[in-house]
């Protein structure tokens, strides 16, 4: 075996991968400059998902001449100067690795002006060659561009996403920096279009109603807690605003630095245990300040993973803070009923008024989950006229059901309904057999060259956050085929003219962003068909009859007629049990009878 030394281009490619994962990563890492340059404000702009073009300016400190050459070199940083530095990091960066990286990988023209310079530096560099540094009229502070990222290593191409889904990782990149520091105004433009925008010395309030959205901001409140050495501070939301089961609006920071840390997560997890359902995950925003000697980030060139000295006290100390505001709180509303919600399109929707906590973080009300609306009325609405199943002919073998529909004849603890067939004891559950009526439903209409739509009578302004109005512009579409009618409004809006017909019963932000989760759901580059199907699977699981009400028999008996005219009556879309049956046999032998 020879061991030969790998040429420059080659080791910096290599190393390129390690830091250079996607475009987003090159947001990050030159963001970061920014903000350890002492920004006050910094824009970012792209092109093509970040591939055509990735533009960082700032207002920092800026670099002198010989600086501006130095900084291509790989390992050359103002950030740290001794080993021991690596125990105590303040920066974001600290390898001098990331300029380097990428300007092996793409086209890089730096431009900058040291504060107190007349005179600007202008450095271009291609595929790992760096010209001289020249003189070029800037004002203070760093703008680099960075082009034609992977021109010349094109395998890492076919491992990136869509043009959307890149653009959708930058959103967030900015975003979670934008909330990491908010005293720093940011502006993002994706493709020509504002995606993002924050004041100049703000607030983390005003950074969270940038990224976020409005009406989530609004229902957030304030964290702010010391305890073993640990300084814990941020934004949580209350358990009855808690919907949705991503993780990716949980946002986590240490010393300023965004980071993944499942010490956190289990944090976060164990103050919400007794009060939001498992799998939910409230949108959180926690700034976590701690000794830099007490936390290692040379763990990965990334920098999104740190190791704390002492898991124990980190988990104290966030569950600690999180669980006595949640306990301080009357975490009961006092709902007061008000005049039905214009445009809400169900019959007999009664809107309600948050009147408890949180309330001073916006004026208008927050309308709740709905739960007197009538069922019945709805359970009409998704049956078709005719269709398949109506004649049953279920094999007994693969159900151990025959002949007709079975005779209800009652309800269990508010969630199962209990029925008579041919051959026994039928025990449906009521919501996923509603979620498997309301599935066909969506698959009928999604089919439809026009699909029902339930038009608002007042449309409604919809604050999802900026990653979410991505999707929507990426998937418009699809969403409309399934009954939205929508417009873009602003970077982290939407306007809902139109909702599908059968989540009418569902307030329309609350419909969206179950369409929206339906979506990320999928798998990346599913086509039309299968995203609407993670669509109607979304929709139909929040606006299902949930375990716990009660029914009448005339509900109860509709609801079991609609499930078998299904196709599959017998499974979720989950893939759960609907119905058990109980042999009319079992029950003889149980009673001594055989």
């Amino acid at each position: 075996m020879r061991i030969i030394r790998l040429a420059p281009e080659v080791a910096n490619k290599i190393a390129a991968g390690e830091v250079v994962e996607r475009p987003a990563s090159v947001v990050k890492e030159l963001v970061e400059n920014s903000i350890d340059a002492g920004a006050n404000t910094i824009s970012i702009e792209t092109l093509g998902g970040g591939l055509e073009l990735v533009m960082v300016t700032d207002d920092g400190c800026g670099m002198g001449r010989e600086d501006a050459a130095r900084a291509f070199e790989r390992h050359a940083t103002s950030k740290i100067a001794r080993a021991e530095d690596l125990f105590s990091i303040e920066s974001l960066g600290f390898r001098g690795e990331a300029l380097p990286s990428i300007a092996s990988v793409a086209r890089v023209r730096l431009v900058t002006c040291e504060r107190g310079s007349g005179e600007g530096t202008v450095v271009v560099a291609e595929g790992g060659r760096v010209g001289e540094p020249t003189a070029i009229g800037a004002p203070c502070g760093t703008s680099i561009a960075v082009r034609d990222l992977f021109f010349n290593t094109p395998a890492r191409l076919k491992y990136l996403r869509s043009v959307s889904t890149e653009n959708r990782r930058i959103i967030g990149t900015v975003g979670s920096l934008a909330l990491a520091h908010p005293e720093i105004g940011f502006s993002l433009k994706v493709d020509g279009r504002t995606a993002l925008v924050t004041p100049q010395g703000g607030s983390i309030e005003e950074a969270a109603a940038a990224v976020l959205g409005l009406e989530v901001a609004r229902e957030m409140i304030p964290v702010k807690s010391s305890s073993h050495g640990i300084f814990v501070k941020g934004l949580i939301s209350l358990p009855q605003h808690a919907k949705g089961k991503r993780r990716d609006s949980q946002y986590i920071f240490v010393n300023g630095r965004p980071v993944v840390s499942t010490t956190v997560w289990s944090a976060i997890d164990k103050a919400y245990d007794k009060t939001v359902p498992v799998g939910i995950r409230p949108p959180v925003i926690l700034s976590i300040e701690i000794d830099p000697s007490q936390i290692d980030v040379n763990v990965h060139p990334a920098k999104s993973e740190v190791r704390f000295a002492s898991n124990s006290d980190v988990f104290s100390a966030v569950c600690g803070a999180l669980a006595f505001v949640l306990r301080s709180v009357d975490a009961v509303p006092d709902l007061e009923p008000v005049q039905p919600t214009a445009g809400w399109g169900q019959t007999g929707a009664v809107s309600r008024q948050w009147r408890g906590p949180g309330a001073s973080y916006g004026g208008e009300p927050q309308h709740l989950a709905i739960s007197s609306w009538d069922r019945e009325s709805a359970f009409r609405e998704v049956r078709p006229a005719s269709g398949p199943g109506v004649a049953l002919g279920l094999a007994p073998a693969r159900s151990g059901l025959a002949g007709a529909v079975p005779e209800v004849i009652g309800q269990l603890d508010d969630t199962y309904i209990l029925a008579q067939g041919a051959e026994g004891l039928v025990i449906i559950d009521q919501h996923v057999a509603h979620e498997r009526i309301l599935v066909d439903k969506y698959r009928e209409e999604f089919a439809k060259e026009k699909p029902s739509v339930q038009l608002l009578l007042t449309p409604e302004i919809a604050e999802i956050g900026a990653s979410d109005v991505e999707i929507v512009a990426k998937h418009g579409d699809v969403l409309s085929r399934m009954g939205y009618d929508l417009d873009l409004f602003g970077a982290t809006s939407v306007v809902i003219r139109g909702v599908p017909s059968q989540s009418a019963g569902v307030p329309p932000a609350e419909s969206l962003m179950a369409a929206i989760e339906g979506i990320v759901s999928a798998p990346s580059g599913s086509d039309p068909g299968l995203l609407a199907d993670h669509i109607a699977v979304s929709l139909a699981c929040r606006g299902a009859v949930k375990a716990g009400d009660s029914l009448t028999i005339a509900e109860m008996k509709s609801l079991v007629e609609r499930l078998f005219e299904s196709e599959d009556p017998y499974r979720c879309p989950h893939g759960r049990p609907v119905v058990v049956l109980v042999p009319g046999d079992a029950l003889a032998r149980s009673f001594g009878r055989k």
